[in-house]
């Protein structure tokens, strides 16, 4: 299902990209990322994936909810929204409608599919709305009735007559409010400043209309936020996000600082070889020789292919005889005696060598015991062999939880009285499986390690992948030299007792700007081969490769796939040939 939604979702990015004129715009998550930044848009009806799944809808409804985004895109500018919108959530919510609508009504006539795609998503979520009895409170009354006027005067859309019979008398009661506000719409449609004023003063009514009714009855006040159809799913995190990143003091996001762990007391750092007994290494390393040896991959050819990911030339003496370059002076008697001689000179004999580092990051989660986790211990067991080979130091290491069920952190958060936001609640287990400083023979049992799945429990990636960072930018190379980081995962970041006390996607989220910070910073290069479909994340370099069957020296065409351009990067989600990776039984 996470591959189907992937497709879906990227079949949408390219029509994002298409209607809103922005090239590097993509779709990940449920979320709208520009040069992998996120983009602050929370309409309800354009929502990805809440409530129902996005690859759930009917194509018309997917179309207009790129259309949409597109337009958003393409008429409104997110910093300038962010700072001329409300702050208080009701009033926000309200305001964003609005300028989604205002970027609507600027979609080109002449694109009447355009507009149907957006008439049937906005009809599916109204239809979902009414099912869900959404306008039977105060506050979700006024707001579905609110979003149709604002749709009908700026669209000139008609409303269907169970719409009409359920919003009737709060349209009444609304449009002597905010009639005045809601004419001047049309005419500031075209100036995202100018329309600003009406939209602001629209959503301050509603605001205040909603006090009102709450003071006038003493009963508790109702939050709009508490339904996904009203405010999509990390509404008001977005909205922090797009706030910080509209100022310009170098305030960082909310969403990063966010995240923290509840404790670092109880996490610990192993070796692969202290995983197992020896006994058992030993029996894992035979098989695992067994399984490299029945593919049909030779290290050496493997190793030749690398090669060229690691540009670098080394001087290996001189070579004499040439026409061109310095005088040799061992061939001085020839110029005496031959003065028409013209090959007395010589020039310094280089050879290309490899040159950088590589540090293979390896999801051990217990959801990889569903994968082919026996092909990726033989894919990274050969490639280390091969880039040892090709001179390039490697280092494979490996993520999980030393804990089911949050372990020790999670039991001293319920002893603590279980406060709200505690952050990552489970005890982190960082694995080497192999050094840098160890050659491939050296760490032959440790990477036997890998093959054994009772320690694939819970999968922290955004932390596990900056401790990776961490340990592959400190790894002694000449400055030219190319450092890679490969993540191998097959999905998005969990653990159970973090996700059940925080918000939703606190994880994913954290990844995600562990993944823009490499990217920034520019020490690393990152890459992640991705099994089964694609990570919930979007990276610069990603490549899904289907592990069944045997491997062949296609299969490691991977490396090239995503390294393979001198560092400029394949785009997201670019496939290895499917010539080249064996296709599923």
């Amino acid at each position: 299902m996470v591959a189907l939604l992937r497709r879906h979702e990227r079949l949408a990015a390219a029509t994002v990209r298409a209607v809103g004129g922005a090239a590097t715009a993509d779709l990940r998550g449920r979320r709208v990322f520009i040069d992998r930044t996120q983009v602050p848009v929370f309409v309800p009806y354009l929502a990805i994936e809440q409530p129902l799944r996005f690859a759930d809808r009917p194509i018309g409804v997917r179309r207009g909810i790129a259309d949409g985004l597109g337009l958003r895109l393409r008429h409104s500018d997110p910093r300038l929204h962010g700072q001329l919108g409300p702050n208080a959530i009701l009033e926000r919510v309200v305001f964003d409608i609005a300028e989604q609508f205002r970027c609507e009504s600027l979609a080109d006539p002449a694109l009447p599919g355009l507009r149907a795609n957006l008439t049937a998503a906005f009809t599916h979520w109204s239809d979902e709305a009414q099912a869900a009895r959404v306008a039977e409170t105060g506050v979700g009354l006024l707001v579905f009735t609110v979003t149709h006027m604002m749709r009908s005067r700026l669209l000139r859309a008609t409303t269907s007559a169970a719409v009409d019979e359920q919003i009737e008398s709060t349209r009444a009661n609304l449009a002597r409010l905010v009639g005045h506000a809601l004419a001047r719409l049309p005419a500031t449609a075209r100036s995202q400043t100018e329309f600003a004023a009406p939209a602001r003063e629209i959503a301050r009514l509603v605001a205040e209309m909603v006090e009102d009714a709450r003071e006038a009855t003493d009963d508790p006040p109702q939050v709009v936020e508490d339904n996904a159809l009203l405010v999509p799913i990390d509404w008001e995190l977005v909205h922090q996000l797009g706030e910080s990143e509209a100022r310009s003091d170098g305030v960082e996001p909310q969403m990063e600082q966010r995240y923290h762990a509840f404790t670092v007391d109880h996490d610990v750092q192993v070796d692969g070889v202290d995983l197992y007994p020896d006994v058992v290494l030993r029996r894992l390393r035979r098989e695992l020789d067994v399984e490299t040896g029945a593919q049909s991959v030779r290290v050496a050819r493997l190793a030749l292919q690398l090669r060229p990911l690691f540009p670098g030339r080394r001087i290996d003496g001189w070579r004499g005889g040439v026409e061109d370059g310095q005088l040799d002076p061992a061939r001085l008697a020839q110029v005496v005696a031959d003065p028409m001689n013209r090959s007395i000179r010589r020039t310094r004999d280089e050879r290309p060598v490899a040159d950088g580092a590589v540090t293979f990051l390896i999801d051990t989660s217990g959801s990889m015991k569903l994968q082919r986790y026996e092909a990726v211990a033989v894919l990274v067991d050969t490639l280390t062999r091969a880039l040892e080979a090709a001179d390039v130091a490697t280092e494979v290491l490996g993520f999980t939880t030393a804990a089911w069920a949050g372990g020790q952190p999670a039991a001293e958060w319920r002893n603590a009285g279980s406060p709200s936001d505690p952050g990552r609640l489970n005890e982190l287990q960082h694995i080497v499986y192999k050094h840098a400083g160890q050659s491939w023979r050296q760490a032959r049992l440790g990477l036997a390690a890998m093959t054994k799945t009772d320690h694939y429990r819970e999968g922290i990636a955004g932390e596990a992948l900056a401790w990776a960072h961490e340990r592959l930018i400190t790894i002694p190379l000449e400055p030219v030299a190319r450092r890679l980081l490969v993540l191998i995962s097959d999905g998005s970041p969990s653990d159970a007792a973090t996700a059940n006390a925080n918000r939703e996607d606190v994880l994913a989220d954290h990844l995600q700007q562990v993944v823009s910070k490499i990217e920034d910073g520019r020490t690393s290069e990152l890459g992640v081969i991705a099994l089964d479909g694609e990570l919930d994340v979007a990276v610069e370099r990603s490549v899904p490769i289907d592990l069944t069957g045997a491997l062949t020296i296609g299969t490691y065409s991977v490396m090239a796939a995503l390294f393979g351009d001198g560092g400029r990067g394949r785009g997201r989600g670019h496939p290895v040939s499917r010539s080249t990776v064996i296709p599923k039984r």
